[in-house]
């Protein structure tokens, strides 16, 4: 029941709000034409406004990470300066140093697992990324890097049960699809190259796929455990050795990149740590052939060779020091005293 004043008061609301819809339609319709009029001055503010905010966003990035504007090379070398990962907490990353492209255009990065050659390799790449891409990098002032036609990683473990896809099979499938896009202008990043398969193997593999990368003229990173890659490395012209420093008396690694000297995976010594008993380790030892044993050896020697050298040097730069410091106090006292003389 609806009495009859009620039906033509909800009548005519009805028509009115039917009236409004159709002015609010006429009223955008007639604001839409005049936007249209000038559609490209706000095409060009907005615009505007996107590459502000970008430039606004990549300022504030900078500041976060304390970053630094690279110098961008023609050729294809770089070399970055105290390079840290962009996306660990500044206060506990370790600065490296890490170079490619001038006196060797490959880098064989080898020690401990849990020592950090993942993470320089994907420092390598984040880097040369974020300079692609006009941001400023975590690094020390002075570092260069070129702008690279393709930036090509094979990191990590791809194995796929639905595609039959092993370890071995990932990373060969990947690696096939770098080679044969590779050239001068590429930089090309693999981690653990040729595991997964036979030692000897996977290392004359590994051997042979830098030898191509090289032959294309890209710049290689790449990291290993195998012997062989560490000797290939010492003895071919433009291929160098890095290692992830690894603090025997604590048995922890330290995350310091040294350009140069090989490093040991340290399985042994990592082993005993966990709880491995001795008898074990003493027990695998004794498998490991005469050869590899004194290689390791040389690499130990080395290892607390450049300990010693670091130590005295260190010691060197103190007493150096100190006596800069002595000679600007007599420098300031001869000042002193003449200046009491007149």
């Amino acid at each position: 029941m609806e009495p009859q004043a009620v039906v033509e008061a909800n009548a005519r609301i009805l028509q009115y709000r039917a009236q409004e819809a159709q002015e609010i339609e006429r009223i955008l319709v007639a604001f839409t034409a005049q936007v249209a009029a000038i559609e490209p001055q706000f095409q060009y503010s907005y615009k505007a406004m996107l590459e502000i905010d970008i430039l606004l966003a990549k300022a504030r990035l900078a500041l976060e990470l304390k970053a630094f504007k690279p110098a961008v090379r023609t050729d294809s070398s770089f070399n970055l300066i105290r390079a840290r990962h962009p996306l660990i907490d500044p206060q506990k990353c370790v600065p490296v140093d890490i170079a490619l492209g001038g006196e060797y255009d490959s880098l064989i990065i080898t020690g401990p697992n849990t020592g950090g050659k993942t993470v320089t390799l994907k420092t390598i790449g984040l880097l040369a990324a974020m300079t692609q891409c006009g941001l400023h990098i975590p690094c020390a002032d002075g570092s260069t890097m070129p702008v690279f036609d393709e930036i090509m990683a094979d990191i990590g473990d791809e194995q796929s049960i639905e595609q039959s896809l092993s370890t071995f099979s990932a990373h060969m499938t990947n690696i096939v699809r770098i080679l044969k896009d590779c050239d001068d202008r590429s930089l090309l990043l693999f981690d653990e190259l040729g595991a997964g398969t036979d030692p000897a193997e996977g290392a004359a593999l590994a051997i042979a796929i830098i030898e191509h990368g090289r032959k294309c003229g890209a710049l290689i990173a790449a990291t290993t455990h195998y012997t062989e890659l560490k000797v290939y490395a010492t003895t071919q012209p433009g291929v160098m050795n890095a290692s992830c420093e690894f603090d025997v008396d604590s048995l922890r690694p330290t995350y310091h990149l040294l350009i140069g000297i090989p490093g040991k995976s340290n399985a042994f010594a990592i082993s005993k740590r966990l709880g491995l008993s001795e008898a074990v380790i003493e027990k695998a030892k004794a498998q490991m052939d005469s050869e590899s044993i004194r290689f390791e050896d040389v690499l130990t020697q080395l290892e607390q060779k450049r300990q010693q050298l670091e130590k005295e040097k260190a010691e060197v730069d103190r007493l150096y020091a100190q006596r800069e410091e002595d000679a600007r106090k007599a420098r300031e006292f001869r000042t002193q005293m003449e200046r009491a003389k007149e």
